[in-house]
C-alpha cells in the first residue's frame, strides 16, 4: 500500500517534504498553522509508527516549531494529535496570538476562518521553504 494524504488533508498548502513528514499549511490567515503528515500508509496514531520514527517525528515537530517561533514570534505555540474528524496521523502546530479570534480558547471550531489572499499564500510558502531549505534535518540518532 502507498502513502495518500485523507481528503481533509488533501485540501492543505503543500509546504515541502520532509525525511518522514509531508510539511502542510492551515489557510487560515489568522494562525501560523503548519501539519506534520507522516508519509506512511494506514498511520492512525504515533504509536502506529516504529519507535526510529516516532523519534524522527520528534525532530520535526521541533523543526516545525522552530520554524514558526523564529518566522512569526508568537505569544504560544500550540501543538496536537488529535484525529478524531481525519484518522491519518497529523500533527498540528499553530502560532497563537493573544489577540488573536480565538484566543485564549481553541482555533478548532472557532467560527471566523479567513483564508490566505493568493499573494499571502505564496509569500509565506516561499519564507517557510526558504526556513526549510536553511536547516538541515536528519535521521540520526539521538547522541
Amino acid at each position: 500500500m502507498r502513502f495518500e494524504l485523507h481528503p481533509n488533508l488533501a485540501q492543505k498548502i503543500f509546504i515541502k517534504d520532509l525525511p518522514l513528514s509531508r510539511l502542510l499549511l492551515e489557510d487560515e490567515m489568522h494562525y501560523p498553522w503548519l501539519l506534520l503528515v507522516p508519509r506512511q500508509p494506514n498511520i492512525s496514531r504515533i504509536i502506529d509508527l516504529s519507535l526510529e520514527n516516532q523519534f524522527q517525528l520528534t525532530r520535526e515537530l521541533q523543526f516545525a516549531q522552530e520554524i514558526l517561533w523564529e518566522e512569526f514570534r508568537p505569544t504560544q505555540l500550540n501543538v496536537a494529535a488529535i484525529g478524531n474528524k481525519t484518522p491519518q496521523l497529523h500533527i498540528h502546530v499553530i502560532a497563537r496570538y493573544c489577540d488573536d479570534p480565538a484566543w485564549p480558547g481553541t482555533v478548532w471550531d472557532h467560527p471566523l476562518r479567513t483564508p490566505y489572499s493568493l499573494e499571502q499564500k505564496m509569500n509565506i510558502c516561499q519564507k517557510l521553504k526558504e526556513k526549510c531549505d536553511s536547516k538541515i534535518i536528519n535521521k540520526e540518532p539521538f547522541g
